[in-house]
Order: C-alpha cells, then sequence, then structure tokens
C-alpha cells in the first residue's frame, strides 16, 4: 500500500509539474521552428492526458475501479474465445515499435520533419530513453499482478507506454506535415494497447495510465531537447 501512495504521488507531482516548467521557461529563440504544441500548451489535452492517467491509476485503490478492471477483462476474453477460439496474437511485441520507426523512416524518406536528421535521432532516443526509466521504475515497485498471473510488474503497460509516446513523437515532428501521419501512429497505439488486453497481459487500467505516461513523456523529452539545444546555441 505504501508502494501504491507513492506512485500515486510521484504521478500526480509529475503531472503539475510539466506545466509549470513550461510556464517559466525563457522563449526558445534560435532558429524558430513550426511544431505542434505540446500538451500542457492548451488546457484540453493536458486534462484529457491527465485525466487518463488518474483513470489509469484509480483500480490500484479504489475497488469499485478494479471491478470494471475484471468486468472489461472478463467481456474481452470472452470475445475472444469466441471470434478467435482463444488464441494468443502476439503482434503487439513488434507494432509498439512502429511508431517510432516511422519517425525516423519517413525524415529518409524525405518527408519534411519539424527537427533535422541528427536532432530528430537524439530526441528519438532520448524519449525512449525516458519512457523506458518512467515505466520500468513504476512497474518494478511490484503494483499489481498482471491479469495472467505471470508477475507482479503489470502497472504501467510498458508496451502501451512506448506505443504512445512513439505516436507522439509522430505528431510533434510531423504533425504540421500532415494530420494524417499523427493520426496513423495514434492508431497503432491504440490497437497494441487493445491487444495487451486481449492477449490477458494487462488490464484496462494499466493501458490507460500507459497511454498518457508515454505521451508526457514524449512532451517532456522534446522540452528537454529544446532547452538543451538552445543552450547549445548561446555557446
Amino acid at each position: 500500500m505504501k508502494a501504491k501512495k507513492f506512485i500515486l504521488c510521484f504521478l500526480c507531482v509529475w503531472s503539475v509539474s510539466l506545466p509549470q516548467a513550461w510556464s517559466q521557461r525563457d522563449n526558445i529563440s534560435f532558429a524558430p521552428k513550426p511544431t505542434s504544441s505540446l500538451l500542457w500548451q492548451k488546457p484540453l489535452p493536458i486534462t484529457l492526458t491527465g485525466l487518463t492517467i488518474a483513470v489509469g491509476t484509480t483500480p490500484l485503490f479504489l475497488e469499485p475501479m478494479y471491478r470494471q478492471n475484471v468486468l472489461i477483462r472478463e467481456e474481452v476474453q470472452m470475445w475472444r474465445r469466441n471470434a478467435f477460439d482463444h488464441r494468443a496474437m502476439h503482434f503487439d511485441n513488434i507494432v509498439q515499435y512502429a511508431p517510432y520507426s516511422a519517425v525516423v523512416l519517413l525524415n529518409l524518406a524525405g518527408v519534411p520533419s519539424r527537427d533535422e536528421r541528427w536532432s530528430l535521432l537524439r530526441r528519438t532516443a532520448s524519449t525512449i530513453l525516458l519512457t523506458t526509466v518512467v515505466t520500468h521504475s513504476i512497474k518494478h515497485l511490484n503494483l499489481e499482478m498482471r491479469p495472467d498471473r505471470s508477475s507482479s510488474t503489470s502497472f504501467p503497460s510498458g508496451h502501451t507506454a512506448f506505443a504512445f509516446s512513439g505516436a507522439e513523437l509522430l505528431r510533434l515532428e510531423y504533425g504540421k506535415t500532415s494530420v494524417w501521419i499523427p493520426v496513423a501512429g495514434y492508431a497503432v497505439a491504440l490497437l497494441t494497447g487493445f491487444m495487451r488486453i486481449y492477449n490477458d497481459r494487462h488490464w484496462a487500467g494499466d493501458v490507460l495510465a500507459g497511454a498518457g505516461i508515454g505521451m508526457l513523456s514524449a512532451d517532456l523529452s522534446f522540452w528537454l531537447n529544446d532547452l538543451w539545444e538552445k543552450k547549445q546555441w548561446k555557446k
């Protein structure tokens, strides 16, 4: 229970601190680049993202929300059994990488991105690192048993966080080039999240929290890279 209280406080402080950090930034005046807005720059996106994390976290503390997790699992597993004879389909282990792969491949193909190639690669690598550190740090607090009882590292869904952070990076880099690029990225991320429930590896709450954590991780990485590039420009 102490671990659960700690992670709730951690997520709340982390979510609240991001918009505060952004509001205190200096204007980045070097080589302005057109880009999609970060989540915390507008009230609706950051509110929805915060609610996603909050709703995903509540089954750890509230019995009625935990029962909702169980009901959703039963419905999905019944559909899986009736439609696919309970066969597992583990392509989510591969498609979680699709948004990140698209970030790099689109640039190599000559599709205009917000950042030049080396900056883009650095932002991609730092987003992967940040998402991995945040999700696995939380996982190893052993907050929740997986639905299939295989381990106690269910919360949050790492696959989902990884896919959504890649989709958010696609939006930030290519959102001004074509709206369909981030739409495709988020469609793949949603599929990844659903398949984690379908394969009985995660509860619905794990997936919701993973999605929110992934998107915020991408935005935080993007913001930190902007600050770093500003300092390099001043030297």
